[in-house]
């Protein structure tokens, strides 16, 4: 299968937000159930977080964050979102990966759509840094020490683990210059 053609919008503020899809959107499968329909635990609650934090950005979205959103150009679905949290300090500029989810619809590719995803929130985070007139920043991401996936996306896009994790998390870091 050919991956999607993807069509990459940043969203800066929150009335944006609101006109957008989120609710709708997945990244996981549903909580499994017994054969009595009693909910079980979800089998990656990393991924269930991350879908309800997408679907929560109307009501979440902080002044200063941004989403990174990538559709479809086939259908104008949403395939890709990653929610940045920039910090401007005096110590440099950081960014906060607060979560990427990868639509269920384009899972299974080989982490195409999720490289795809880090690509350009690193293109947005640098164009930031750019217009704020900094030469570096530091990009970070808390992943849970069970998602595989998700670290080993991050270390594809030479991210590190910065330190002993802290209870299910650990810190990834990167420096990116412009």
């Amino acid at each position: 299968m050919n991956p999607p053609e993807i069509r990459w919008d940043t969203i800066t503020e929150r009335r944006e937000v609101k006109s957008h899809p989120f609710q709708a959107f997945s990244c996981t499968e549903p909580h499994p159930e017994t054969p009595q329909g009693r909910r079980l635990p979800h089998p990656k609650p990393w991924e269930w977080a991350a879908q309800r934090l997408i679907r929560q950005s109307s009501r979440c979205f902080q002044s200063g964050s941004l989403l990174v959103v990538g559709w479809s150009r086939a259908s104008n679905e949403i395939l890709a979102v990653a929610h940045l949290i920039p910090e401007v300090s005096a110590a440099g500029f950081s960014v906060h990966i607060g979560v990427v989810g990868v639509s269920t619809a384009v899972r299974g590719q080989g982490g195409t759509v999720a490289d795809q995803t880090l690509e350009e929130v690193r293109n947005v985070i640098l164009e930031d840094a750019r217009a704020s007139s900094v030469s570096a920043v530091l990009a970070t991401a808390n992943i849970d020490t069970q998602n595989f996936a998700s670290q080993r996306l991050f270390e594809r896009a030479g991210y590190e683990p910065r330190s002993v994790p802290s209870g299910d998390l650990q810190q990834w870091i990167r420096r990116l210059d412009s």
